[in-house]
């Protein structure tokens, strides 16, 4: 009984370490709608005004898979996928490759689609990403604002797409994410073998708990009764 005492005593302390993290998580993730959290309430979509868009488009058609009017900080563009798959944005008027935005244009088109109390404070071309936008693929622009959860825009180099919203919120969502399903490098993984680990902890302190309670609980009352069963016969 004392080894299973002390076994439930290592193990409980184990599992209350985590426990509090997914509690707190808990609590983090679901105060924080995760419109916030994306960032939606500070992005203002841009729209294809109809008016501005040519009827007509001088392209080799057949060299592309698809083409599609876009909004671009200079108006409007042409999204082209070629045959090989791969993504080209094109002027409309020209027909030929949109040139890399520079850091004044990136920023004045990120604060046109930003609906934050900020000012666009800070601007850098990306070559390697940081870990809030791991998926991304360089190089993208990052635009800072001054805002109190210190908002930043990614937006591709070329198209001027809004590509990821991070702010602080996000932020603290993906730390509590993290501990959550404890994966502390790409946190995505749910079957990390931290995690597996713990669930068997979790496991091993069930099933010592269900042994006690046997012998604290069960066991003496089933020795009673039989006790009480062979007085009586």
């Amino acid at each position: 009984m004392k080894f299973w005492r002390n076994w439930h005593k290592w193990l409980g302390l184990l599992l209350g370490i985590q426990l509090l993290f997914w509690i707190s998580g808990g609590v983090v993730m679901t105060s924080i709608p995760i419109d916030m959290v994306r960032g939606a309430h500070l992005l203002d979509k841009h729209q294809l005004d109809k008016e501005f868009v040519p009827e007509q488009l001088n392209l080799p058609v057949s060299q592309y898979l698809s083409l599609r009017w876009v909004p671009h900080p200079q108006g409007v563009a042409v999204e082209a996928t070629k045959l090989d798959g791969e993504r080209t944005w094109l002027d409309p008027a020209t027909a030929s490759p949109l040139n890399q935005l520079t850091e004044r244009q990136a920023a004045e088109y990120a604060a046109s689609q930003y609906l934050g109390k900020g000012q666009a404070r800070q601007v850098s071309l990306l070559n390697s990403m940081p870990g809030e936008v791991r998926n991304l693929s360089a190089p993208v622009y990052r635009v800072d604002f001054d805002d109190w959860i210190h908002t930043s825009f990614y937006l591709h180099p070329v198209s001027g797409q809004i590509l990821s919203v991070r702010s602080d919120l996000w932020r603290l969502f993906d730390f509590f994410w993290m501990l959550h399903i404890l994966d502390f490098e790409a946190r995505e993984d749910f079957n990390n073998p931290l995690l597996i680990s713990l669930a068997f902890v979790a496991w091993l302190f069930t099933l010592s708990g269900f042994v006690m309670l046997y012998h604290s609980l069960v066991k003496p009352k089933w020795r009673k009764w039989q006790y009480q069963r062979a007085a009586k016969s």
